[in-house]
């Protein structure tokens, strides 16, 4: 048997819980922050407590023997986890802390890409002087505020979209400066660029780059791409696993931004990245540079919530997720690598106020077996378990992913199924809809 650690409690980690348990080899033990009902079901053994803190999770996993460990979120990844469970001699998917800094360090992200000329790159500074950043921002026709530390996805703003003017933008860089998210007092300002967004996924293991089907995330809160950013309403993906409006020459010049950037992380720290690389990209044009391309948003170091849940359940039947997990962190992939020829629709149910002043505590139901005859999946996000009932916390609740030869009829399905969750919830109708995604390609087709 392989004893399997996994680290975290959302949706994301329930679907990794999912793959590592289609192998009868694995034992899995899980590290939660909340009592998540999917994760429980797939563990041998489970604690709830501090996932951030790399001692306590470290010290669970040499208790229970184990022999590798998955990290779901970025918070420990950032912490140091993946160096101080390798210190123990368990091996880690997920990168050690310098390379960590891809995700957890905005400005190091962009001046590595810069120092290494890697593609991709919009037009950008760092800045630590609100004044040296509003002198910037004026400079440039549009511009993104990025706070360089972690703010779980919710920190960037756009002038003219959430930011009315140039005074509201310079306040809100000195908001940055004076509570130095993630411990770093930096700020990031980038031209604003049009288009649409993607996420690419890869496995890595140091050296072999294995990508995943692309897919396509929804952040704004409600239907039609309006309201706050979230951490993510529903994404999709398409059979031939690239997008309606992204082509194959395009997804390739993706790859070779990721691998360049594993190259030059591996240059720059000595270290070898082994976890997952998640890029998010947009395929557009920027405001001072004018070319058409895939530009690098910003990369993750883990895998993506919701668009695991889009592409872990692909892996076909020839490629074992444990196989997978194990080769990274021995350094080489020598399986199957492959994914069923499937479109994909996923939709998170949220509660009603998400995610503004959202209180925890209200009651759900999850009818999983009428879901499961509707051809869908669900995967248990941010819940928790009072008095033996299933009750929602402050973020996202639960989401549900079909899988079928159309991005339509996943859709649908999709949808059907959310009818069997009751609770004070709500999710956005429109994700993976003809409509929305015709708007997609028309901007996109507009653009080139």
């Amino acid at each position: 048997m392989i004893n399997v650690l996994l680290v975290g409690s959302g949706a994301r980690e329930h679907a990794i819980a999912e793959s590592v348990a289609r192998d009868a080899k694995a034992e899995l033990f899980s590290f939660m922050s909340s009592r998540n009902p999917g994760i429980i079901a797939r563990s041998k053994k489970y604690v709830v407590g501090n996932i951030s803190d790399p001692t306590l999770v470290t010290d669970f996993a040499v208790q229970n023997r184990v022999d590798i460990a998955i990290i779901g979120p970025e918070a420990p990844l950032v912490n140091g986890i993946a160096d101080t469970l390798e210190n123990k001699g368990i091996g880690c998917v997920g990168p050690k802390k310098p390379l960590a800094l891809i995700e957890g360090d905005k400005a190091f992200c962009r001046e590595l890409m810069k120092k290494y000329s890697i593609n991709g790159l919009p037009h950008f500074g760092v800045f630590s002087d609100a004044d040296e950043a509003s002198e910037f921002i004026n400079s440039i026709d549009g511009a993104v505020i990025k706070p360089a530390g972690l703010t779980g996805g919710k920190g960037v703003q756009i002038i003219g979209e959430h930011l009315p003017d140039q005074e509201q933008a310079t306040r809100y860089v000195q908001k940055i400066l004076d509570q130095k998210p993630g411990g770093i007092g930096k700020v990031v300002v980038e031209e604003k660029l049009d288009g649409e967004e993607y996420t690419l996924q890869a496995f890595v293991d140091g050296k072999n780059l294995k990508p995943m089907p692309c897919v396509q995330d929804h952040k704004r809160a409600h239907e039609g791409d309006i309201g706050p950013n979230t951490g993510g309403m529903g994404s999709y993906s398409d059979k031939n696993h690239l997008l309606p409006f992204v082509d194959r020459e395009e997804f390739e010049r993706s790859v070779e931004i990721m691998k360049a950037t594993v190259d030059a992380l591996k240059r720059e720290t000595g270290l070898a990245y082994k976890g997952v690389l998640y890029g998010q990209f947009l395929l557009g044009r920027g405001n001072v540079n004018k070319e058409f391309q895939p530009w690098l948003v910003e990369f993750n170091c883990r895998f993506g919530d919701p668009e695991n849940m889009n592409v872990l359940p692909l892996l076909s039947e020839d490629s074992d997720p444990l196989e997978i997990y194990c080769g990274i962190t021995e350094g080489n992939i020598s399986g199957s690598v492959s994914f069923k020829p499937k479109a994909t629709v996923c939709k998170y149910l949220v509660p009603a106020a998400y995610p503004e002043n959202v209180k925890p505590g209200d009651p759900i139901t999850v009818d999983e077996p009428a879901i499961r005859k509707d051809g869908a999946q669900v995967f248990y996000a941010s819940v928790d378990t009072t008095d033996g009932k299933l009750v929602t916390t402050t973020s996202r609740t639960i989401a549900i992913t079909s899988f079928a030869d159309t991005i339509a009829e996943a859709e649908r399905m999709t949808e059907k199924a959310t009818g069997h969750v009751k609770g004070n919830l709500r999710h956005r109708r429109d994700i993976g809809t003809i409509e929305l995604i015709q708007k997609r390609i028309e901007h996109v087709r507009k653009l080139r």
